[in-house]
C-alpha cells in the first residue's frame, strides 16, 4: 500500500463521550488481564471500545502473523465509526507490517493515534509524510494501573486534542542551555535508528527531536546515536529532548560511560539546547506527549510549550 499522502493532514478531531476507540495489536500480544483493565478505564471515561480481530492471536513474540495483524489494523482504520486508535501494547513487530498498513486512508480520514515503544514505527510513518499529529503515550495495557501513566495529559489529548499546552522541565537536567522552536518529532530511539535507509526514515531537519529508550546498556545508546549522527539525521535538529534512563545501566563490573556522557558526546557540540529526563515513553507516570506539532523548548523557563498551529 502507499506510504501516505503528500499534503499535511487535516486537524485531528478530539473525542467526545460516546465516541468509539479501536484497539489494535500490531506488535506483541498483551496479557488479557492488563488489556481488560485498560478497556475498563477507557469505558469509565465514557468512551466505547472496539477490539481488533484476533487480539488474542499468538505467533511467538507476535500478536499473530503479519497478514493477520495488518488486516486487523486495517479493518479499524477503514471503520468510519472509529475516532481514535490505541494499541494493546508495544513489544516488537509493527515495522514488519508497515508496507501493508492503509496509511492513505488515515490521511484521508485522520483520527487520533496514541502509542509508544514499538508503535513508534507507525507514528514515524505518519510523521515522515508531513504534519500528522500523534500522541506518544500509554498503551491500553498500561491504563489499568494508575501509576503507569499520567492521567491528566492522556485525558487532555483525547478530550481536547492538540491545542497549546506546557510541560514542565523542572525535574529534567539541562545539558546544553538555549531556546529553540520546531516541529516536535521522534519516539523510541531503537525505532528511529532502524528507520534509517527505509521509506519510513523521518526528515528531522528543523525539528525538535524527542527520543527515549529503556533496558539498554549505555554503549548501545552510544551506538544508536552514533548511527543517527553519521547518517546525517541530527544535522538539522534544532533542539533535543531526551527521556529518562529507564533501566539503562551497564552490566555489573563492566566499565561504562554514563547515560548523560553518551548524550553529551553525540549532541553536546551541535549548538542546540539539550534536555534529559523527560517522563514520556517507558517507565511509570508517563505523560502523553504530542508529536508532529510545533513546539518551543526553553531551558531558561524550564518548559516545553506545544504551540498553536494545527
Amino acid at each position: 500500500m502507499s506510504t501516505a499522502g503528500t499534503a499535511p493532514a487535516a486537524q485531528i478531531p478530539a473525542l467526545s463521550p460516546g465516541d468509539l476507540i479501536g484497539v489494535a495489536a500490531p506488535a506483541s500480544p498483551a496479557q488479557e488481564e492488563s488489556l481488560q483493565a485498560g478497556i475498563a478505564y477507557l469505558e469509565s471515561l465514557g468512551y466505547r471500545v472496539r477490539l481488533g480481530r484476533h487480539l488474542d492471536a499468538r505467533r511467538g513474540y507476535l500478536a499473530g502473523d503479519d497478514a493477520l495483524r495488518a488486516a486487523s489494523l486495517n479493518e479499524l482504520i477503514a471503520d468510519e465509526e472509529v475516532r481514535c486508535l490505541l494499541f494493546a501494547r508495544g513489544g516488537y513487530g509493527t515495522a514488519r507490517i508497515l508496507d501493508r498498513v492503509d496509511l492513505d486512508t488515515l490521511w484521508r480520514r485522520p483520527r487520533l493515534l496514541v502509542g509508544y515503544s514499538d508503535i513508534t514505527a507507525l507514528l514515524l510513518a505518519l510523521q515522515t509524510a508531513g504534519s500528522y499529529p500523534v500522541g506518544y503515550g500509554p498503551h491500553v495495557a498500561d491504563l489499568g494501573v494508575a501509576s503507569q501513566f499520567q492521567a491528566a495529559s492522556f485525558r487532555r489529548l483525547l478530550g481536547h486534542g492538540f491545542g497549546a499546552q506546557r510541560f514542565s522541565l523542572k525535574r529534567c537536567t539541562t545539558l546544553v542551555s538555549g531556546t529553540a522552536e520546531g516541529v516536535l518529532m521522534g519516539g523510541c530511539l531503537t525505532l528511529l535508528q532502524t528507520s534509517i535507509g527505509t521509506a519510513w526514515q523521518p526528515d528531522l531537519n528543523g525539528s525538535l527531536l524527542f527520543w527515549e529508550e529503556w533496558q539498554e546498556e549505555p554503549y548501545r545508546i552510544d551506538r544508536m546515536l552514533h548511527h543517527l549522527r553519521s547518517a546525517g539525521m541530527l544535522a538539522g535538529v534544532r533542539g533535543m529532548l531526551v527521556g529518562r534512563p529507564v533501566r539503562i545501566r551497564a552490566r555489573r563490573g563492566r566499565p561504562s560511560l554514563s547515560y548523560e556522557d553518551v548524550i553529551r558526546d553525540h549532541a553536546g557540540d551541535l549548538g542546540i539546547p539539550v534536555v534529559v529526563g523527560f517522563p514520556a515513553g517507558h517507565g511509570a507516570h508517563k505523560v502523553t506527549l504530542p508529536l508532529g506539532v510545533p513546539a518551543r523548548l526553553d531551558t531558561l523557563a524550564q518548559r516545553l510549550e506545544i504551540l498553536p498551529g494545527l
